[in-house]
């Protein structure tokens, strides 16, 4: 198994490389996830590559962000520029970026970050076609679920140390909404890790006195004592977080990681004695309730020792990495001294003197003293094992000669080392043709012609999906009964479909973010049992379930949701050219975003223009955890459906909490979202579907916002202000209509 270590800086790559790690992750200066760290500009890039690749170690570089219109150029280029400075492969996000890389430059390896959300076999699949060579996985997934995945034959890589987020990455918006600075595009600020106290979001008090303040904030992964267990389901690849850590964190971690895989013994206490939060398995084994959290910060005890052995590690000249190698050396009079040196991987290296060996007068060179000086590989990463020395009568050559002679001879060895690396295929010339037939290529043409606006509207039962169409919806997205424990949670899928036929709508079933493998094969069952018009999808996973659906049921439409983060053309072209009816842009986009996106779209896009916009969700349930509830290995069943719950953060706002039916948390923002003054502009870029969430919300809720839109798209003057007595928190927000994320 590959031990994957981070590098944040210079000094965290050398303590990565020499404490064992087989490959690096790093960031250049821009389109990073961890947008904060110190990353790398393009001279130390090359530096890192040729660094790394002489010591036979990998380097991947993250470009694991959403990639924005005016970016694209700009992040196919500097990919272009990885790919001649030889890393090894590139880590995406944005899944337009990948059909670009992988059109352009198809020998350039591609990995999936975890932010890609890849957490199902379905999801695989579609990475692979992707041109994806490997997955990060989730960090949820149970080892079940991961062995499961490691069947389908791509390389699966998984977190075993570090940080984790109480959300599943790539789908949170919390520190996005709440505060403008996208995970998405690198900027995270961390909002789980300040405290919050559980409430009834009805009566606002406190319901349970927690272990602590810190209800959502996660101890530190810690998967040491069972990387055996990981190697025998087929994982390639261990993962350790860290890039905004120290060098010494990097040490550390990397060298106890490495005594572990390479089954020395280890010492335990190195872990602890450096940054962490207490740790936990997560939900290797079980999923995790009171246990994962760290409720209260602790110090945590550092060792003077370990941390000392950690900087000598990156700090001294000496190198600690070394390759074994075999040297032989020979000097007589009148001819060089011949240096050979073979690596224990072949790579073979030959340098002669200039100054060929003269006859001694004195004091003849002896093998002793030539070895000695040839020797001297202290600060070169080369250790000889073997050594041979043909060594002629009464010879004698200057040792400063030796000593030239030796280095020339790594400096080859080094180039030698570099030139196994395979070579780049993809010439200028031919990148900058396949460059620009990219972005000049039309879109996929629509089956159909232009559409009207459509107002669509999200809901979790008859009742609600009744009082939608009433008010005019045009498209029902019904979810089912997702906040609750019932199996059948798409009983009423049939009833909501008629009433939407009855008065020339349509009714999608909707397919949550999350899905795992046994819920995407149950959705499908259900599917079997219902009419339906189309589907909602909220991953790749179901969207590729769906695509193959689709080969038995022709006439299916299938809708991409915005969880797909759709944030430039290219995504959606490409999303488009799977045969997707409409596709629902990013929450995080501002309007000039939306339009630059539109203008070159010719697929219906939707905007979610109203309601409770989801800050995350989380296999974690505060409330599970807070409350002694069963599923958290307590003895209460389901305490979530006995009131409504909230987080109330240091601001006074109680953020709502809902817990479906495979008891995962939903966060929401406490202001509902209201773009109903906006509506014109968005018509006018060609926006055709305009969504309201309506998850949850009573008939009479609906009934009043949905009637205001449909009057509003019908050339009414309904406003923003007629909505107000309809906001809980007496306001509204704009989500990034204005703002955007930087």
């Amino acid at each position: 198994m590959e031990l994957l270590a981070p590098a944040g800086t210079k000094e965290s790559l050398i303590a990565a490389v020499e404490n064992g790690a087989d490959a690096v992750y790093l960031g250049g200066k821009l389109f990073n996830a961890r947008r904060f760290a110190a990353n790398f500009n393009e001279e130390e890039l090359c530096w890192a590559v040729k660094y790394c690749h002489v010591r036979g170690v990998k380097v991947y570089v993250t470009v694991n962000t959403l990639i924005h219109e005016h970016e694209l150029e700009p992040v196919v280029d500097y990919i272009f520029s990885l790919y001649n400075l030889g890393v090894d492969a590139v880590i995406v996000q944005d899944l337009g970026l990948a059909h670009l890389i992988h059109s352009i430059l198809p020998d350039f390896e591609l990995h999936a970050s975890t932010q890609m959300f890849l957490h199902n076999r379905f999801g695989i699949k579609f990475a692979e076609k992707l041109g994806i060579k490997r997955a990060i996985l989730a960090r949820e997934l149970s080892l079940d679920e991961i062995a499961e995945l490691a069947e389908s034959g791509l390389d699966l890589e998984v977190f075993v140390h570090g940080a984790l987020c109480v959300a599943y990455s790539g789908q949170c918006l919390f520190s996005s909404l709440l505060g403008g600075r996208s995970g998405n595009r690198g900027q995270c600020a961390q909002p789980c890790r300040l405290p919050y106290q559980l409430v009834d979001r009805v009566s606002q008090a406190e319901v349970v006195e927690q272990p602590g303040d810190y209800l959502i904030s996660p101890k530190d992964l810690r998967l040491i004592e069972h990387l055996d267990l990981l190697e025998k389901i087929g994982v390639k690849s261990l993962k350790i977080e860290g890039r905004m850590k120290g060098p010494e964190y990097t040490a550390v971690v990397t060298r106890t990681y490495r005594d572990a895989i390479d089954r020395r013994r280890f010492d335990h206490k190195a872990l602890t004695s450096v940054f962490n939060r207490e740790f936990t398995t997560h939900h290797l084994f079980d999923k995790q309730g009171r246990n994962l959290i760290r409720w209260n910060p602790l110090p945590h005890e550092q060792n003077d020792d370990i941390i000392r052995s950690a900087q000598d590690s990156y700090r001294s000249p000496k190198a600690f990495r070394k390759i074994p190698a075999a040297l032989f050396a020979s000097l007589a009079v009148d001819e060089p001294l011949k240096l050979t040196l073979i690596d224990n991987h072949g790579t073979t290296a030959y340098q002669e003197s200039e100054l060929v060996g003269e006859a001694a007068e004195k004091r003849p060179l002896t093998k002793e003293t030539l070895k000695k000086q040839l020797l001297r590989f202290g600060n070169d990463p080369i250790k000889i094992d073997s050594l041979e020395i043909e060594l002629g009568e009464n010879v004698i050559l200057p040792l400063s000669e030796v000593n030239r002679t030796r280095r020339l001879l790594v400096e080859k060895w080094e180039q030698a080392r570099l030139s196994t690396y395979p070579m780049r295929t993809v010439t200028k010339e031919q990148f900058v043709a396949e460059k620009q037939l990219a972005f000049t290529a039309e879109p996929p043409q629509l089956k159909s012609g232009s559409i009207e606006p459509i107002l669509a509207v999200s809901v979790t039962d008859f009742e609600a999906a009744q009082a939608a169409l009433d008010a005019g919806a045009d498209l029902i997205y019904y979810y089912g009964t997702i906040y609750t424990h019932h199996k059948d949670f798409l009983r009423d899928l049939s009833q909501v479909t008629t009433a939407a036929r009855r008065l020339g709508a349509q009714c999608f079933a909707a397919v949550e973010r999350v899905t795992d493998d046994d819920e995407l094969e149950h959705f499908s069952n259900l599917l079997d049992q219902h009419q339906y018009d189309g589907v909602l999808v909220g991953n790749i996973g179901a969207l590729k379930m769906m695509l193959n659906r689709r080969q038995q049921h022709e006439s299916l439409k299938v809708h991409g949701d915005w969880s797909l983060n759709i944030f430039n053309s290219i995504t959606a072209s490409y999303l488009g050219s799977k045969d997707l009816s409409a596709f629902y842009l990013s929450t995080e986009l501002n309007y000039s975003q939306i339009k630059a996106i539109s203008v070159k779209t010719k697929h219906p896009l939707g905007v979610v223009v109203h309601g409770q916009l989801p800050l995350m969700v989380s296999k974690y349930c505060p409330i599970g955890a807070c409350m002694d509830c069963i599923k958290d290995g307590g003895r209460e069943a389901f305490p979530c459906m006995k009131r409504k719950y909230g987080l109330r953060d240091r601001k006074g706002y109680i953020l709502p909490v809902e817990v479906d039916r495979r008891c995962r948390m939903h966060l929401f923002n406490p202001i509902d979202l209201c773009l109903i003054d906006q509506l014109e502009q968005l018509v006018e870029v060609g926006i055709k579907l305009f969504r309201i969430e309506a998850k949850g919300r009573d008939p009479h809720w609906i009934s009043a916002v949905v009637s205001s839109y449909f009057a509003k798209l019908n050339g009414g003057s309904s406003s923003e202000n007629e909505l107000l007595p309809y906001s809980s928190a007496g306001t509204y927000t704009k989500g990034h209509f204005h703002r955007g994320v930087k």
